[in-house]
């Protein structure tokens, strides 16, 4: 059932309409229902999170039952025994917690990192994978308008106290569809990763596909999201760098024209950015301060998870004010330290140190085009998503993880070496159809996924 392929007669009147709908008819002729409903949710993280998440939860349940019925495999990469011990030990701190259900909202964010790792096995096949993050591309492009004409409006809409000298930052930071601008951020620098990847092993179709550059280009600079503009930036000087390209020495250049021809609202936001006596940057010092405390005196087992907002006025000095959000202290690093203790901290970097490392080795042993775009974009997503760590809790945003486990999940099981991945339920139960296809180009030589680098469509013989 979960991996029965879906298809679906197209009539040739309808073969040659919008992208928009080759895309979605490519879904439902090609994909199995597993896979099908998983990409619907990867295309909606951009623009709705409820969806995303309904979509989510039928891909789980139809990939229990494929597994169930012995038509599917869990393909679990290395790195998830590393994610397991941080999960473990997380576990543990908020057990040991003085108020162990203040973490429920922790514990819920490791169960859906658990489910992705079940679930995300369902891309079986290169093709699978660069449709799904085309789906995205446009999705976020959608999102992106939606941002610039709402920042547009806000423009008009709060003119008069922007004028009066009131923070551009409060009045016209917006995260379009995904509200808060953060999630928005998070979501479109993984969005970014994938399309500057896809710009560099996909050159014929920049044509095609540059208004959708263009567009969250600017949805990124309306945003006023300093995170964003940083990770953007370095994203795109990591791929000109890699790529050896001259361009790169014109990129101080493209951001001082950016700055000068920018309207004023960016070029305000700009240099309060820069200044020391920014209320927000001064904030951010203040909750390294507080975390370092709060590390130092709970090294083992943290604070306890959920708890930061309840005891940060204590950890404050004397005359200090409390900031008015201070739910997180904006630095995955020594938010997981402060709330699960040292040795959770230590396995978590232990967790991305790997992941990293097998994203590297993905990509330098790949060999097909579809598989070297899936690992670039991998490796830049998950840079991109650590750097941005440094300023704020992304960890703490669930379509970046869902969007993030999208990104480096299939490239570890799809193109790593078979000794890197370990195949669970493969017997007794009868694997058929594109799992048991998979699992053969795995355990031989060559390392095409359901035979597309040989040419070979599923269930066809490979060549001896």
């Amino acid at each position: 059932m979960a991996s029965s392929i879906v298809h679906a007669e197209i009539p040739a009147e309808r073969a040659a309409v919008t992208p928009i709908g080759r895309v979605v008819f490519a879904a439902l002729r090609e994909q199995s229902v597993d896979t099908a409903v998983l990409t619907l949710a990867i295309w909606c993280v951009p623009l709705s999170i409820a969806v995303a998440e309904f979509f989510l939860a039928i891909a789980l349940l139809a990939r229990i039952v494929g597994c169930a019925r012995g038509r599917a495999q869990i393909l679990l990469p290395r790195v998830f025994w590393f994610w397991l011990a941080w999960a473990g030990l997380a576990l543990l701190s908020c057990c040991l917690s003085p108020e162990p259900t203040a973490g429920k909202g922790e514990m819920r964010h490791l169960a859906l990192v658990g489910c992705l790792f079940f679930v995300m096995p369902a891309f079986q096949k290169q093709s699978s994978v660069r449709l799904a993050w085309k789906g995205a591309f446009i999705a976020s492009t959608l999102g992106s308008l939606f941002l610039i004409g709402d920042f547009i409006s806000r423009c008009f809409y709060y003119r008069r106290e922007i004028a009066a000298g009131g923070d551009v930052g409060l009045y016209l930071r917006t995260g379009g569809l995904l509200n808060h601008w953060m999630v928005f951020g998070t979501v479109e620098i993984l969005i970014v990763a994938g399309l500057l990847s896809f710009w560099s092993f996909y050159p014929e179709l920049r044509r095609r596909w540059w208004p959708v550059l263009a567009l969250n280009g600017l949805a990124i600079l309306l945003s006023l999201t300093r995170t964003v503009w940083l990770a953007s930036l370095f994203l795109g000087a990591a791929v000109l760098a890699w790529r050896r390209s001259r361009w790169l020495w014109l990129l101080p250049a493209f951001v001082v024209t950016v700055f000068l021809l920018a309207p004023g609202a960016i070029r305000t936001r700009l240099r309060q950015s820069l200044s020391p006596d920014y209320y927000s940057n001064l904030e951010r010092v203040q909750m390294l301060r507080v975390g370092w405390k709060m590390i130092k005196q709970h090294s083992l087992t943290g604070v306890g998870p959920g708890r930061i907002e309840k005891l940060y006025p204590a950890y404050l000095s004397a005359g200090d004010p409390v900031p008015a959000y201070h739910g997180h202290l904006h630095n995955n690093l020594v938010e997981i330290a402060a709330e699960f203790g040292v040795p959770t901290t230590l396995a978590a970097l232990a967790f991305c140190g790997v992941l990293l490392l097998d994203l590297r080795r993905a990509l330098l042993t790949a060999t097909a085009r579809e598989a070297r775009f899936a690992s670039l974009a991998a490796l830049l997503g998950l840079s991109g998503f650590l750097l941005a760590g440094f300023f704020d809790y992304t960890y703490g945003h669930s379509l970046g993880l869902i969007l993030l486990a999208f990104s480096v999940l299939p490239p570890l099981s799809l193109f790593s070496p078979p000794a890197q991945v370990a195949a669970i339920f493969p017997g007794p139960f009868p694997v058929r159809g594109p799992a048991r296809l998979a699992a053969t180009d795995r355990a031989g030589a060559g390392r095409s996924v359901l035979g597309d680098a040989a040419g070979l469509k599923p269930g066809a013989p490979k060549p001896k």
